[in-house]
């Protein structure tokens, strides 16, 4: 069997962390199966479609880099092909024109649930002779597939076992609405049958679905694809995901610094297992993923777990790679790393601290950029009267070193401290703040042998000078 699946998101939004682990399984079947993996979008509801969603799918497939061998194909392409097999189906008895009205199908609908059925359809169009003469003067109909009346739908979902319907709970569905349209049920047959789709990875609310779609099939004489439902993913409270970060687009994880590989590594956990097993490359993964280890259950997605991921990637992925991906974060705060360390730099210097590339790029901007140190609580904490002499000091000190090496500043600031008998925080704290403007950042020599000699020359200047201009202000009053 040539193996082949495909991620069928529809256009109504961007795509998030649902649908991508619904892409990722299908992805990694199909590559592990040597098959081949497609990408089509399920546009065939005007009204629900959004404009730009399918930039952000394709968007968020290429920044993971599950890459498709076919599409992505459109249904709003192909709705010739749709309305030809709808008029084959007409034609041979698989389908009929439905003219009820909707008061009508509403009326129905109240008296069923009146009777405690369940509402559905009750073919009226479909076995009432008479409804030729009430459907004379009507112009307006759908179009209804034949569903059959007996008997059951029966088929193995990978994950979940056998799952049996029975034809008396489904009615004859539209096909075809009133305004010509195909629906979705009906596109997805025709798709699947015609691009030839051996499996159908797909969320578990699919799965009332499925019998509809496996009769259309039946009828066509298709071949019935292979079904796996995954089941839904909750947050930490157990309840559906809410649009709090969580459901967000793919792309806004993205934006607030996680890796590809993090979100990949973690979306494959949400669900399924192998072993005990925690990290996982892509080859990894494409050489142990099966259906047998995916849950039945719902899982629980955890942020923090996430972020643990996402910094252990950060720290293990080679630095050049993790580079060229803070590189954008940087573009994104308009920060032109020509005039300072290489990022790669700046990830040894941060990488152990932070969770996300976007912590990194906010905190890494005096490296880069210039600043005025200005009347904030830092600056009022720290640089005093009393921090001008060694400040002064290490200005001596520094602009003496001839190797500028993180291992001779350490030294010279030792030096200084035992020199001047003072402690580490009277004369770090002073320094840290007037070279970076915070009282936080990493190893202190390490950062000031990156910002570079001259610079932290000019910024002891500015820092003394900041100070003088304070207690003259102080003094006045």
């Amino acid at each position: 069997m040539n193996i082949k699946t495909r991620f069928a998101p529809s256009p109504t939004g961007s795509i998030h962390i649902g649908n991508i682990r619904t892409a990722l399984y299908s992805w990694l079947f199909a590559r592990k199966q040597g098959g081949k993996f497609l990408l089509r979008i399920e546009d065939s509801n005007l009204q629900r479609s959004v404009h730009d969603a399918v930039k952000f799918v394709v968007s968020g497939m290429n920044w993971l880099s599950l890459d498709w061998d076919e599409g992505p194909y459109f249904q709003t392409d192909r709705f010739a092909r749709y309305n030809s097999v709808i008029n084959y189906m007409i034609q041979h008895n698989m389908a009929y024109k439905c003219y009820c009205s909707s008061e009508r199908l509403e009326l129905l609908r109240l008296n069923q649930i009146k009777k405690g059925e369940k509402p559905k359809y009750d073919g009226y169009c479909r076995f009432k002779s008479t409804a030729i003469n009430y459907n004379s003067c009507v112009n307006s109909y759908v179009v209804r597939f034949c569903n059959p009346q007996k008997g059951v739908v029966i088929f193995h979902d990978q994950i979940r076992g056998t799952i049996t319907f029975s034809n008396k709970e489904l009615d004859d569905l539209i096909i075809r609405r009133s305004d010509g349209s195909p629906t979705y049920n009906f596109c997805v047959v025709v798709d699947d049958m015609d691009m030839q789709i051996t499996h159908v990875i797909r969320g578990e609310e699919h799965i009332n679905n499925t019998p509809r779609q496996i009769n259309i099939l039946k009828a066509l004489k298709a071949p019935i694809p292979t079904y796996a439902h995954v089941s839904m993913i909750l947050d930490h409270e157990r309840k559906k995901l809410s649009k709090r970060r969580e459901a967000l687009g793919i792309m806004k994880y993205r934006d607030d610094g996680f890796l590809p590989e993090a979100i990949l590594n973690y979306l494959v956990k949400l669900g399924w297992s192998y072993g005990n097993q925690e990290i996982f490359s892509i080859e990894q993964m494409k050489k142990y993923f099966d259906f047998s280890g995916i849950s039945k259950s719902p899982s629980i997605f955890n942020f923090e777990k996430l972020l643990w991921l996402n910094h252990y990637y950060i720290n293990h992925l080679p630095i050049d790679y993790v580079a060229s991906h803070l590189s954008w974060h940087m573009r994104q705060q308009r920060i032109s790393t020509k005039n300072g360390p290489q990022l790669t730099d700046i990830i040894k210097l941060f990488s152990k601290r932070s969770r996300t590339l976007k912590e990194i790029a906010d905190n890494c901007h005096y490296f880069y950029i210039d600043f005025n140190i200005f009347e904030n609580k830092v600056a009022k904490d720290y640089l005093k009267p009393i921090a001008i002499m060694p400040l002064k000091y290490l200005k001596i000190k520094f602009s003496n070193i001839v190797h500028w090496t993180p291992e001779t500043i350490k030294s010279v600031i030792i030096e200084a401290v035992n020199e001047l008998n003072v402690s580490m925080d009277q004369i770090g704290m002073p320094l840290r703040v007037a070279l970076t403007g915070t009282d936080r950042s990493p190893t202190l020599s390490r950062i000031i042998h990156a910002i570079g000699k001259s610079r932290v020359l000019e910024r002891i200047n500015q820092a003394v000078r900041y100070i003088s201009t304070r207690c003259i202000q102080y003094t006045s009053k």
